[in-house]
């Protein structure tokens, strides 16, 4: 029996990058292709449950008119059991977000959803299928632990532990995906993993700049970049990679958590180009990789003198009679 095919999209966080996971997602629908269970880790929980709850154009809505900081920077006393105030606001945040998803719908989606979280009580990355939890308020409390950054927001307690974002711990989970019985693995990340070229630093914060946008691209992508994939595939699955290119790299406070209209018009543009040209690349890809096969196998032509000189002289027919084996001596 053939295996059944699972298609898993991955959607690895970003922060105000998410956007670029909107027009990736565009494209793909366009192409007929669609997730049979997503994995969001940060920003890609909101843009998962947001799509598993209304599809491309909630997406879409949530993100044209979204700016970030007017929603981040807000003083509040209460909701932060580790310092007593917080002067980001993650009710307000929350309240923003939330209005794009319908929490009772995305959970009797067919589509399979998995959350990643870091558990601080624990110490450890784990992820929270939507099937682990008893109702859609679950559901909504393990998803707000999943865009929980550390130091902005406080963290979320849930059935005794207390969660913040998955992103730090475990942002682009391929081998969760492999867990999941993935076939086919499609890989949004936000995070761009090429850098431009810096033949030299001029100044010491320079070097410094430097050297958190290389820890911010190594944290974020550490998923792929250090996999063991052969030809596009991990563990046999193919995977099509969907990133934004170095425009797009680099950490800095307000690049990394400033979202504005127009920005996140550009990022859905950008996110939609780099899907076509993802999959313009996984097809070229494929192609070549079926010709060579093609030309590795010998022609009829050249089989036929090998086989000849190898074959045996026939003899008589062999006779199997009930009750033999023909493999007896």
């Amino acid at each position: 029996m053939p295996k059944r095919q699972k298609r898993v999209f991955i959607l690895g966080g970003g922060a105000a990058l998410g956007a670029h996971h909107v027009g990736a997602l565009k494209y793909l629908e366009e192409q007929g292709i669609q997730p049979d269970a997503i994995i969001g880790s940060s920003i890609g929980v909101i843009n998962a449950c947001a799509y598993g709850s209304g599809g491309v154009p909630q997406l879409e809505r949530a993100w044209r008119g979204f700016s970030s900081l007017p929603n981040i920077f807000s003083p509040s006393l209460r909701h932060n059991p580790l310092i007593g105030i917080s002067f980001f606001s993650m009710d307000r945040l929350s309240a923003a977000i939330e209005r794009y998803i319908d929490f009772p719908k995305l959970l009797a989606s067919p589509i399979e959803l998995e959350i990643v979280v870091l558990n601080l009580s624990r110490g450890r990355g784990e992820v929270f299928a939507k099937r682990d939890c008893a109702d859609w308020r679950e559901l909504r409390t393990v998803s707000r632990a999943g865009y929980a950054i550390p130091l902005l927001f406080p963290p979320i307690e849930f059935r005794g532990d207390w969660y913040v974002d998955g992103g730090f711990a475990w942002n682009i989970p391929l081998d969760r995906a492999i867990d999941l019985g993935a076939t086919d693995i499609y890989l949004l990340a936000p995070i761009a993993s090429q850098l431009p070229y810096r033949p030299r630093f001029r100044t010491f914060f320079g070097f410094v700049q430097r050297f958190i946008d290389v820890m911010w691209r190594t944290i974020g992508n550490m998923g792929y970049l250090y996999a063991r994939m052969d030809e596009g595939r991990f563990h046999g699955v193919p995977v099509t990679i969907i990133e934004p290119d170095e425009q797009w790299s680099g950490f800095g406070p307000l690049a990394v958590f400033s979202a504005y209209p127009r920005k996140n018009r550009n990022l859905m543009a950008a996110g939609y180009r780099d899907a076509k040209r993802a999959l313009a690349v996984r097809k070229r890809t494929e192609a070549e990789a079926k010709a060579a096969r093609r030309a590795s196998r010998p022609t009829r032509a050249e089989e036929t003198p090998v086989a000849a000189a190898e074959s045996p002289s026939p003899g008589p027919p062999a006779v199997l009679r009930a009750g033999e084996s023909d493999d007896e001596p």
